[in-house]
């Protein structure tokens, strides 16, 4: 979570008065503009992406000096940043949001046409625009920057992950991370963040960008609780949507990689109890996740079978949507606690943010922030099925 103060908690519960998003652009580590005027945005985050987090940010532009012609321009997508902040308008608590880079700007411009008194003489005027802007997280630029024929030097995954990533974000490892070996004979191919991604699978971990730029790696079952999600007149859940379906559930999974020699190699791993247990008689029958290691021995890519198996089982496999008021605290693998009605009573459901956005409010004040967000928070099919046993029972 990005900011833990109880006073922030209290005011997302509340009645929130005049909060409001801040906007800066940067570019080379200089401010080229300051305090955009900002008339509609949307932030959204997608743990499923590899560039998690996508915003568009629409800035007024009435005298026409901030719309884009060359690439390197303050709102152009030749490198700008922009910095943006959630400011409560009650205590002024402020909350970084993150850094974004420009990918895409989009210029509107409406222009008055003056006339000489013979009319031989023609003046074009601004007379008000706005600038459309499409930005990334920082990961975008991690994507960008491919490698070129790059080989392991660093002897663990986590130290060759910091490596990679030296000069263009700082690393930021959650504790219960636990390093290890980097497998002998690995080859990289172009892309640095999938080189990233295979190194933090295998230690079992995840990614999201901080609030200050930086990749924080997390165990792939989320940290937390932190957050309480509880309907009723003082709580902060609107609604609960769930929608059961197999899609994205598998019950084994299958690593495969290939040995120094050249040799293929094949690692297993499956669910052998519950309602999702593998075999040719259950129930939900045989279905394999299949995931590329990194490892280069069979002991390694059968280590990587039940890595991969374990953290699907234990990130959850089954999403809930989830409408609550905005908290701009909140971050992807951030676990929640969800107080979902049934007819048995409450029920909590403990489970991990992957995916959530938040936008602006239908207003003229383009930066205020809507009471709502929507969350997709995945649980686990074990959490589920002791809930529809709760029902069952009455």
């Amino acid at each position: 979570m990005r900011v833990v103060s109880q006073d922030l908690d209290d005011e997302v519960a509340g009645t929130s008065v005049a909060d409001r998003l801040e906007v800066h652009a940067w570019r080379g580590g200089a401010l080229v503009a300051q305090g955009l005027a900002v008339t509609a945005w949307s932030l959204g985050w997608d743990a499923s992406r590899a560039v998690q987090g996508q915003a568009t940010v629409t800035v007024a532009d009435p005298d026409g000096d901030l719309a884009p012609w060359g690439m390197g321009d303050a709102l152009a997508p030749g490198g700008s940043r922009l910095q943006i902040t959630w400011v409560s308008g009650l205590s002024g608590i402020r909350v970084p949001l993150g850094w974004w880079r420009i990918r895409a700007a989009d210029p509107a411009e409406q222009w008055r046409v003056y006339r000489g008194g013979d009319g031989s003489h023609v003046a074009r005027v601004p007379s008000g625009g706005h600038v459309s802007l499409a930005a990334d997280e920082e990961t975008a630029t991690i994507e960008m920057d491919r490698l070129d024929a790059q080989v392991v030097t660093a002897p663990t995954s986590l130290g060759e992950v910091r490596r990679l990533l030296a000069d263009l974000v700082p690393v930021v490892v959650h504790p219960s991370v636990v390093d290890g070996p980097v497998p002998a004979g690995l080859v990289y191919g172009d892309s640095r963040l999938s080189a990233v991604i295979g190194h933090l699978t295998d230690r079992g971990a995840v990614y999201r960008m901080g609030p200050a730029g930086e990749l924080e790696v997390l165990p792939a079952g989320g940290v937390g609780p932190v957050w309480t999600l509880a309907g009723g007149d003082d709580g902060v859940l609107v609604g609960v949507a769930r929608s059961l379906s197999d899609d994205g559930v598998y019950n084994a999974a299958v690593s495969t990689s290939t040995a120094p020699d050249g040799a293929p190699l094949v690692g297993r791993a499956q669910l052998t109890s519950g309602p999702l247990a593998w075999g040719v008689g259950t129930a939900f029958g045989r279905v394999p996740i299949f995931h590329q290691a990194i490892a280069t021995t069979q002991s390694g890519v059968d280590a990587d079978a039940r890595t991969v198996l374990a953290s699907r089982v234990a990130a959850g496999e089954v999403d809930l949507a989830v409408t609550c008021l905005t908290h701009p605290g909140l971050q992807l693998h951030d676990r929640v606690v969800v107080l979902a009605p049934t007819r048995a009573g409450d029920a909590a459901i403990e489970g991990r943010v992957v995916a959530m956005t938040m936008r602006s409010a239908t207003s003229e004040a383009g930066t205020t922030p809507a009471k709502a967000m929507a969350l997709t928070v995945r649980v686990s099919v074990e959490a589920l099925e002791a809930i529809a046993a709760r029902v069952r029972r009455g």
